[in-house]
């Protein structure tokens, strides 16, 4: 049973109508059904369908972002607005774009609107490193909750979506939890995702090499208390499940065998400056091989024998057809649609083998596709709240208040809380991000994130010069729906934003209900 939604502030009653009635509009949609609402668009519009299938992720479906299955005939339909195919673009290879930005990208083709994403490297980046540093956080010995005010800070204010989108992809898959970890180890998460950020376009070879020797993944899946007399499976297997191939192409001798490669795997540990206390801020911890604890001996794995280690493990894994094909399929099913046919898939096959396993040259493949930027993709998935919190803040252009924006507990209320997945399959994501309860928690933070308690709303750069609600109203649907919402909708919020006197609270009200319509909930 879905928990009761929590009640909106007591300031926003006090307004002129409730937040039901407001983000209901001429439908009057009520928060319970808002799922129901989003998966109608989807089904009405471009890019919807069923919801997706439990337990898909553990055969490479998407984590981090939750999709609705697309329909053969949407899939042959190409999104012909070129507005429409930039902000899309945007929204998925990144956390959306701006106004200006969805008009830069519109004059681009297909290979260089890609390419000016892929080669972030060029990118001035260090108007978010001033950002970071204002923030004035310890991340040698951080609290979970600045860990989380770190990373949405770098979401939102980066010069390079794609290294943050694929950080956050990378993350969804190859999952940690900071609870598994603990609070006095909490760095090595914070190691972890500067790791997914080096190498955000790697060869994955090198990226699954690398994430085996991560001192945060040892303590999550127990690979820093496995002995050649004891070999813990759980790496192991998770690697083969949910990293690599899938379930179904691999034994359960193959997890026994693969185990024992991955023995002796450990990380230097802090000094103790006291009889309880560790040195955690100079701590700097680095993989080493125990060879007392390593197994040595012969090795059978997935049809191959010699005496293996865990990065001859790898190498065999990704020489195999399966690897190809799941992660192939799971990066088209996180940046395009739910749904990728066998045809689709063999494409980014040819690319992954002709590529030596290149991610760069794999999410080129898809961001120039046909598939990509068809109707079938567009609008396909359900917003995760991360993309919700992002997308709102960048799109609105808001100036950086981290305790306002990147502290508010709503956003644990949505269900998605960084760092800490529910279990080693990520997020389930698609229509169970919403729900009475998370979605109340949404408005809840455009409450907060808009009008705080008994606060003058913040300027609203996106607005800028911009007076009228009927103004107001169609540059924001531009900027988050590409100007989708019906008439009726779209005449609910002019007609009640037209009623406030103060333009600052007018704004801010029309951000509020186009950031709570049924149609921002979908990317």
């Amino acid at each position: 049973m879905e928990s009761q939604a929590s009640e909106p502030h007591i300031s926003f009653l006090q307004r002129r109508a409730t937040r039901r009635a407001l983000l209901g509009g001429a439908a009057a949609v009520a928060a319970a059904g808002t799922a129901v609402a989003v998966v109608g668009i989807g089904e009405q519009g471009a890019g919807g369908g069923a919801t997706k299938a439990a337990g898909a992720a553990r055969s490479g479906a998407s984590t981090t972002g939750g999709s609705l299955q697309a329909t053969p005939d949407l899939a042959k339909q190409p999104i012909d607005d070129p507005k429409r195919r930039a902000a899309h673009l945007l929204r998925r290879a990144g956390f959306g774009g701006t106004l200006a930005q969805i008009e830069e990208f519109s004059k681009l083709d297909r290979g260089d609107a890609a390419d000016r994403l892929l080669n972030y490297e060029a990118s001035d980046n260090s108007v978010l490193d001033t950002q970071v540093a204002r923030l004035g956080l310890n991340l040698n010995n951080p609290r979970p909750a600045d860990m989380v005010r770190w990373w949405l800070t770098r979401m939102v204010y980066t010069t390079r979506p794609l290294e943050e989108r694929m950080t956050y992809i990378w993350h969804g898959l190859l999952t940690s939890q900071v609870s598994k970890i603990g609070a006095q180890r909490a760095k090595l998460m914070v190691r972890q995702n500067e790791l997914y950020r080096k190498m955000a376009l790697p060869r994955y070879d090198e990226l699954v090499k690398a994430v085996s020797k991560d001192p945060a993944m040892l303590v999550y899946l127990d690979g820093a208390e496995s002995t050649r007399a004891h070999p813990n499976e759980n790496y192991a297997r998770e690697q083969m499940e949910l990293f690599t191939m899938g379930v179904g192409n691999y034994t359960e001798e193959d997890v026994r065998e693969s185990a024992r490669a991955f023995t002796g795997y450990r990380f230097t540990q802090p000094k103790k400056t006291g009889d309880k206390d560790f040195d955690i801020d100079s701590w700097d911890p680095q993989f080493f091989l125990a060879a007392n604890q390593h197994d040595n001996g012969t090795k059978t794995f997935l049809g191959k024998t010699g005496n293996f280690g865990g990065d001859d493990i790898i190498d065999i894994i990704m020489g195999t057809k399966a690897a190809g094909e799941f992660i192939c399929r799971r990066l088209f099913m996180e940046l395009a649609n739910y749904n990728p046919g066998d045809e689709s898939v063999a494409k980014l096959v040819d690319v992954w083998n002709s590529s030596n396993h290149d991610i760069k040259a794999i999410v080129r493949a898809i961001l120039v596709s046909d598939e990509f930027y068809s109707e079938a993709s567009y609008r396909a998935f359900v917003r995760s709240p991360v993309e919700f919190v992002v997308n709102s803040i960048r799109g609105l252009q808001l100036e950086p208040d981290a305790k306002r924006a990147m502290q508010d507990q709503n956003i644990q209320g949505m269900d998605q809380v960084l760092f800490e997945p529910p279990n080693v399959a990520g997020w389930p994501g698609g229509s169970a991000w919403l729900s009475s309860s998370t979605f109340f928690a949404r408005t809840n933070f455009l409450d907060g994130l808009l009008f705080g308690k008994g606060k003058t709303p913040p300027p609203i750069p996106a607005l800028a010069g911009l007076t009228t609600a009927d103004e107001m109203t169609d540059r924001l649907l531009a900027i988050f729906v590409d100007g989708n919402m019906p008439d009726a909708s779209r005449q609910a919020i002019v007609q009640h934003a037209t009623g406030i006197t103060n333009q600052a609270e007018r704004a801010a009200t029309v951000a509020y209900l186009v950031l709570g319509s049924p149609e921002y909930q979908l990317t």
